[in-house]
């Protein structure tokens, strides 16, 4: 089974559903996980989410009935797996490159031919990422990642402007490694160039080329399940006729994200409850009136 993390469209059913490649992929044991850094909307291509450079990929299980961390300094996803033959669905969903994969799985299956492994691709992944330099920041450390793992497979591939998969870890008893996605045009790369930089929902909103609306949809309906998106809410403008318009029949979605996912136990049977941790109820405070 391989670990996904889901930050933007993948934080939802609905957002795993409307995409052909992932609207059969199914969905096992699914929980929060939270990451120090912070994500937003890109300013470049079509405006999809992407991660800002002090993203530290070592994260913790959040519980449902966890409080928030109210410093602005994390965001939480939706965490879940997947069987291993399924990946290749989230491969193409993500738009990584294809001999960037090929090569990582073929030095996989040497790796653990070689040193009689089982390792995954995700804790394979990892023990290319430079943890151990604890003085280094996150920006220099996946940096370093992306180096490491280039030379090993091909700069030419690694650089391409898509999304890679990048290692994560969730501490926990036995520790679980997982995949997100980061684009290599983006995040932590050069988010420090101000002609590619994050937007808050409301600057992708009124950017001259917004994302299309059922994207908003995606990343928002995560939470349903409790998730704190209180971070791509925020900036959003206060005109309900706005809000309304821009996301619009998010209360039929709501009920139809929930509906969908009542096999997913981590979120319990409080949909009012969910929402009020997600942060959705304050922006949207006439939901359900």
């Amino acid at each position: 089974m391989i670990l996904i993390i889901g930050y933007g469209s993948l934080l939802s059913r609905f957002g795993i559903d409307r995409r052909q490649s992932t609207r059969d992929i199914v969905v096992y044991n699914p929980f929060i996980v939270r990451f120090k850094g912070f994500r937003g909307f890109n300013t470049i291509n079509d405006h999809y989410m992407d991660i800002g450079k002090n993203f530290n990929p070592i994260g913790e299980r959040v519980n449902i009935n966890g409080s928030i961390d109210e410093s602005g300094k994390t965001f939480e996803c939706l965490a879940y797996y997947i069987k291993d033959e399924d990946l290749h669905k989230i491969e193409r969903r993500e738009g990584y490159p294809a001999e960037l994969m090929d090569k990582i799985k073929k030095s996989l299956s040497y790796y653990n031919k070689k040193f009689n492994q089982d390792l995954n691709i995700a804790t394979f992944l990892w023990t290319f990422y430079p943890y151990q330099e604890r003085m280094a920041n996150n920006c220099s450390k996946i940096l370093r990642y992306r180096n490491i793992l280039g030379s090993y497979v091909e700069y030419s591939v690694i650089n391409k402007t898509h999304y890679i998969p990048h290692p994560i870890k969730v501490k926990c008893q036995p520790n679980k490694f997982g995949l997100i996605s980061i684009r290599t045009d983006i995040g932590a790369k050069k988010d420090f160039n101000n002609k590619i930089r994050l937007m808050t929902i409301s600057e992708a909103i009124h950017s001259e080329s917004p994302p299309r609306e059922s994207y908003f949809l995606e990343c928002i309906l995560g939470g349903v399940h409790g998730i704190n998106i209180r971070d791509l809410l925020s900036g959003l403008n206060q005109n309900d006729q706005e809000k309304y318009c821009t996301i619009r029949d998010l209360e039929e979605k709501i009920n139809e994200e929930w509906n969908k996912t009542q096999d997913w136990i981590f979120h319990e049977d409080d949909l009012y409850t969910n929402l009020k941790r997600s942060g959705i109820l304050e922006y949207f405070p006439n939901l359900f009136s």
